[in-house]
């Protein structure tokens, strides 16, 4: 946590993905000196004070002297999410003498198109948008140094003149403490059958609903090649068996974990960095791939929203944050939620490599198309909030 695609204006949650370099003391632009190159050939550290071109123009990230002093507001999905954002921005803050404030929200990138469309933006860097919030028109485009930066530092399918893509990549998966559930289910099938499967269960409630209707459709047996176009119909139908036995919809990652750190229920289809973080406090948490889903990085992302208005420092900070690759690797370990840099995957712990939506080493999720769901956003969360309200 995809990121993390959404009915914007209600959306209740979604996540994001991928993985990062460069020392955590480089400037905005990605070097320890000002003024310097990458190797690569992109923009560096913050230009010299008074160079012509800077920030103000777009044309270069500021210098140390322009961010001095500065405010930067990052609007994250709270909890750990935005612990581990934290912990990487105050790198940056207290090396540019930047004030970050970290306000959280169910769904940043709903919270920032009601921003935008209200006309009072407050967010700089909305961690993380979704596709609809580039279909919506409610994100800057990114300064061509930047953009060159992103071409430098991270897989070319991950580059976008909307967002940082390839960050927060977010799988749904089944999570099963085995200290209260006897046998636990390994997929949607087997989830659905309360039978030889028993124990109450929890799944997500959060928006855009595409995870949990094609976790629905697969227990009702159409085959994951098959599960586009979603049939809402069936999915519902199939959502209304395992219903009975469903004690918690969590609308919020916080509320997943929080759902099995405190046992309410002992089995749970929920976001992968939740469960990973649930197993922190119970280690006999056993996460399990099968049928799972992910919402892909390459359409959403770190971004700027529309109006934001401290955006030339949003975008130095994604200039220097693109770069720094030991501190992607931490923000990852801290989630087993990707990050885009290409050096971070050489610096995971194996057990963490192995825990990220598209490791080798379990069943690949199946992709939530973005663009489906951008278009059919309207209907399927209608159709889901009707389920879960029994309207």
């Amino acid at each position: 946590m995809g990121l993390k695609m959404r009915k914007i204006a209600s959306a209740i949650v979604i996540p994001i993905l991928l993985v990062g370099c460069s020392s955590s003391a480089s400037a905005p632009a990605g070097t320890s000196g000002a003024g310097a190159t990458t190797g690569t050939g992109a923009s560096s550290a913050p230009a010299e004070s008074g160079a012509a071109g800077s920030a103000a123009a777009g044309g270069a990230p500021m210098t140390a002297d322009e961010l001095k002093g500065k405010h930067l507001t990052i609007n994250g999905w709270g909890g750990v999410w935005t612990d581990a954002t934290k912990a990487f921005a105050d790198v940056f803050a207290k090396q540019y003498d930047v004030t970050i404030d970290y306000p959280s929200a169910p769904d940043p990138g709903a919270a920032a198109h009601l921003e935008v469309q209200s006309g009072s933006v407050q967010t700089d860097v909305v961690d993380s948008a979704a596709f609809t919030n580039q279909v919506a028109g409610d994100l800057e485009k990114f300064p061509q140094y930047l953009v060159d930066t992103l071409k430098a530092n991270i897989p070319p399918e991950c580059v976008s003149e909307y967002f940082v893509g390839c960050y927060g990549d977010t799988a749904t998966a089944i999570g099963c403490n085995t200290d209260l559930v006897a046998k636990c289910p390994t997929n949607a099938k087997e989830f659905w059958d309360v039978a030889n499967f028993p124990g109450p269960r929890a799944i997500t409630g959060t928006a855009p609903p595409d995870a949990q209707l094609i976790f629905a459709l697969l227990a009702a047996g159409v085959p994951k090649e098959q599960v586009y176009p979603i049939d809402i119909d069936k999915a519902i139908a199939s959502l209304n068996v395992i219903k009975p036995n469903v004690a918690v919809w969590p609308t919020s990652g916080g509320q997943m974990q929080q759902t099995l750190v405190d046992k309410e229920v002992g089995i749970e289809y929920a976001w992968n960095g939740r469960l990973f973080n649930a197993q922190k406090e119970i280690p006999a948490i056993k996460l399990y791939w099968d049928d799972s889903t992910v919402a892909g990085g390459k359409q959403a992302g770190l971004a700027v929203p529309k109006g934001a208005p401290n955006k030339d420092v949003a975008f130095t900070f994604l200039n220097w944050w693109v770069q720094q690759a030991d501190l992607q690797a931490k923000w990852t370990t801290a989630l087993t939620y990707p990050t885009p840099n290409t050096k971070v995957a050489a610096m995971l712990p194996p057990e963490i490599a192995a825990g990220l939506p598209y490791s080798p080493s379990h069943a690949q999720p199946i992709l939530v198309d973005a663009q489906y769901t951008a278009d059919h956003q309207e209907e399927l969360q209608k159709a889901f909030q009707e389920f879960l309200t029994g309207q």
